[in-house]
């Protein structure tokens, strides 16, 4: 990664106007939660959110440390980021389930006929998978992978001093998640496992990541039966679009034109989309829609940063 290059100091100003927009998203998003949950009968564990706040503040810390104390603009940035992605993924948990309560109608129909018009069959993709339980294993252990990429891929780029590249990969990852709430809540869908429902025996053919039973809090949520928001096991509980594609899609993006790593990186995140339909119990809707949800959060992230670029120099001439 020779091409990676070294944060000059006239981005400093770019780089503390893109934190301070998403601090205010966090900050937001919070207090939209905070109003849903005194508004309606859910309740808010406030021990679940211990951990992530003290891991916050120790992040937040650091990065006033490594700005203040030692200055290394790329550690600094670093954790700045992951303080302000860690704040906001809390936050947009919360969000996405409170947007599920709503309890709009269903669009499952409608997405199985989508797939069905493009020839694809769920069921029949998942036995083929069933049948190879060798398949079914490398599913399952790729499926799981996309929270850890964004995690490597964020220290990467810190480490290696791609801070443009670091804050654009975060804003993108939060503009993802906010598109995908936005739909759900519009047209929320319970995924194919979900509807088709298929019998036990075929789910225990395989044992997938989300069984029927991680799909029953979604269905607990929509009905009133669960109504205790905690952030000690968040779940992913949104069907469409597939977040999972949105962030593989993204980490692709991150690495194009980065030599050694983008094959690898490719290849890893497209057997991750395969794996949806098996592991997330995701219909090809899904799939593809948060395919498109990435490359919009990605311009969007770039048009974000030319606006921000744009204000400074104006300020800069006046």
């Amino acid at each position: 990664m020779a091409e990676l290059e070294a944060t000059a100091p006239a981005l400093r100003p770019r780089i503390d106007a893109l934190l301070s927009i998403k601090m205010t998203l966090v900050g937001v998003l919070l207090a939209i939660d905070a109003q849903w949950i005194w508004a309606m009968d859910f309740v808010f564990d406030p021990v679940s959110a211990i951990k992530v706040t003290v891991v916050v503040s120790g992040l937040a810390f650091m990065s006033w440390f490594y700005a203040a104390r030692r200055p290394v603009e790329r550690l600094q940035v670093l954790c700045a980021e992951t303080a302000v992605l860690l704040a906001f993924s809390a936050a947009a948990f919360v969000l996405s389930v409170l947007v599920i309560s709503d309890n709009m109608p269903l669009i499952d129909d409608r997405l199985i006929a989508f797939d069905a018009a493009l020839g694809f069959d769920w069921r029949a993709y998942v036995e083929f998978v069933n049948a190879r339980p060798w398949l079914g294993q490398l599913s399952s252990m790729v499926y799981v992978t996309s929270l850890s990429q964004v995690a490597l891929t964020i220290l990467a780029l810190g480490l290696l001093g791609r801070t443009r590249r670091l804050q654009h990969f975060v804003t993108a990852v939060m503009l993802g998640a906010l598109v995908c709430i936005l739909v759900s809540a519009l047209l929320p869908a319970a995924g194919a496992l979900g509807t088709i429902r298929p019998p036990a025996d075929f789910m225990a053919m395989n044992q997938p990541i989300v069984d029927l039973a991680y799909k029953q809090a979604f269905f607990d949520i929509r009905d009133g039966a669960s109504r205790l928001i905690s952030l000690e096991q968040p779940q992913g509980l949104i069907a469409f679009p597939s977040y999972h594609c949105t962030l593989s899609v993204l980490i692709v993006m991150t690495f194009w034109r980065v030599r050694i790593w983008f094959w690898p990186v490719l290849a890893l995140n497209v057997a991750v989309i395969l794996s949806t339909p098996v592991d997330g119990g995701h219909h090809l809707a899904d799939a593809l829609a948060g395919i498109l949800v990435a490359v919009f959060a990605w311009r969007m992230a770039d048009k974000l940063a030319t606006a921000v670029e744009g204000r400074l120099a104006v300020e800069a001439i006046a």
